[in-house]
């Protein structure tokens, strides 16, 4: 069932906002797996955030089985159990990484799901971090192409900037690769909107940029088709719709979806419809798709090879990806032939939900009334907003704008690469590798307001340490009979929570 959850519009959900930005302008955040905690020097301090919010510090910290064992301030020994654990952080006042380390039972899934055969990090969605310049500190801001795991999968993706903010004639964006993974950014721009007051504007998935002017909410909102989520998406606020599954889950693929039928009032004449959402993939998604990869064993690597030749098996994964909507959710529009397909809602996040735009043809809806469904899998995405806008499109002023080689880390080496999309790729190989980019700011346009997206094209590929044979079977039957990758993570759902109770009773 639905459930508010507290997040920020950066949708921090795992790791908490509050931790990323209460610490110095120069905090880095990255992740740990469980086995790497206790690996920071002992001199330093961490900040162990527990599930229920209260915090413990710790000095001399280390890992021992599913306890985190260190020393309070005050000198006395504590342990703690894992299942307990929310996050865990070291702050460090440089421009190196800090750390912080997973939780929502993150670690124990890490325990659980893979241990002898995944990656380095925690389960989580990976792709580069970008960070801000508001004229005082770098601030997280966006995370392009999540998901993109090679290069057959690399997409084009349009964040929204909040945060940046024009110093000295510049804007300035700080680009970090803070998993174990190679990141490969193909064309890096910076996007002005010069739009009139009061307007929203949000990109659709080719980058177009649609104005809103009277987005309006729905008259309803049902899960299920009886319980009212109205209130977890009228508004972009820290009220967010979240499925999640119930105590003691079926495992009838039918319920392992939800079924979201919004209501709108429509012009009778309307052939348009603008859908603005905020919405973005959770945690548990991420953690699944590692799974899925540690599958493949010590043929992983042929299995991206095949990706990449645009053959059988990238049909398969294409396919998968539609039917499933575990990473992108089809939108449905009510008619009078019934549901028909009329738009796709790309994921992002986990840490970072982006405003997006999906345009949507209604001219077969007859009558005065709109209405959508969503079908997202249990567990796998959250919702924020969700509106309609009936409107055309405002003029804009939208300009795109290549780096410009200025300040300390800027490099005009590193600018080319990032300038045109030509297969010629800026890599940081590394955890750790950062750049600075630079770009000119134009002039404003008289009587106008500013939005900045930032426009990124590129993939990423993980440093899978997986061994052993791959599981063909069950890798064919993932990718080729539906509603099997559903049952697939509810397994390890329930895997998951069963070692968390067994461990809270050692």
């Amino acid at each position: 069932m639905g459930e508010k959850m507290k997040t920020s519009s950066f949708r921090l959900l795992t790791f908490g906002t509050l931790l990323l930005f209460s610490f110095s302008c120069a905090t880095r955040v990255t992740h740990l797996a469980p086995e790497e905690i206790g690996k920071t020097d002992p001199s330093e301090a961490l900040t162990v955030t527990l599930n229920d919010g209260s915090e413990v510090p710790l000095k001399k910290a280390r890992l021992d089985k599913y306890k985190l064992i260190g020393v309070t301030p005050k000198g006395s020994r504590q342990e703690i159990e894992l299942s307990s654990i929310k996050a865990v952080l070291k702050k460090r006042d440089d421009y190196s990484l800090a750390i912080i380390g997973a939780g929502v039972a993150g670690i124990a899934a890490w325990l659980i799901i893979g241990i002898n055969t995944a990656p380095s990090p925690p389960p989580t969605q990976s792709c580069p971090f970008v960070y801000s310049f508001d004229g005082e500190c770098f601030i997280f801001d966006a995370e392009p192409y999540g998901g993109a795991i090679c290069q057959a999968l690399q997409r084009t993706e349009w964040c929204g900037l909040e945060h940046l903010k024009e110093t000295g004639g510049l804007y300035r964006i700080l680009v970090t690769n803070e998993l174990d993974e190679s990141q490969y950014t193909d064309e890096l721009k910076l996007v002005v909107v010069d739009h009139p007051p009061g307007i929203k504007v949000a990109p659709d998935a080719a980058g177009r940029i649609h104005t809103f002017i009277h987005p309006v909410s729905p008259l309803k909102a049902l899960q299920n088709g009886r319980e009212d989520i109205s209130e977890f998406i009228v508004k972009q606020d820290s009220s967010v719709w979240a499925s999640r599954y119930d105590g003691n889950p079926s495992p009838d693929v039918s319920s392992l979806k939800d079924d979201l039928v919004f209501e709108f009032a429509k012009p009778r004449n309307a052939q348009k419809a603008k859908l603005l959402l905020n919405a973005s993939t959770d945690f548990w998604g991420s953690r699944v798709a590692r799974e899925f990869l540690t599958l493949f064993g010590n043929r992983v690597s042929d299995w991206y090879d095949a990706v990449n030749a645009g053959g059988v098996e990238f049909r398969k994964l294409t396919a998968w990806h539609m039917r499933e909507e575990l990473y992108l959710l089809q939108v449905r529009v009510d008619t009078p032939d019934g549901w028909k397909p009329r738009g796709i809602i790309y994921g992002g996040g986990p840490f970072v939900a982006e405003d997006k735009a999906v345009i949507l043809d209604i001219g077969d809806v007859t009558g005065e009334t709109l209405r959508i469904k969503l079908t997202p899998p249990k567990q796998f995405w959250n919702i924020d907003l969700l509106a309609i806008d009936y409107s055309h499109d405002m003029a804009v002023d939208v300009r795109e704008i290549a780096p410009a080689s200025s300040g300390k880390q800027a490099d005009p080496a590193v600018d080319e690469l990032l300038a045109a999309l030509d297969d010629r790729y800026f890599v940081m190989p590394r955890t750790g590798d950062s750049v600075e980019i630079v770009f000119p700011a134009p002039p404003e346009k008289p009587g106008s307001v500013r939005s900045l997206l930032l426009k990124a094209s590129g993939y990423y590929d993980v440093h899978l340490s997986a061994d052993g044979e791959p599981r063909v079977d069950l890798v064919e039957t993932l990718l080729t009979v539906p509603g099997s990758t559903l049952d697939y993570a509810l397994k390890a759902y329930r895997a998951e929570k069963k070692n968390e109770v067994e461990r809270s009773h050692r």
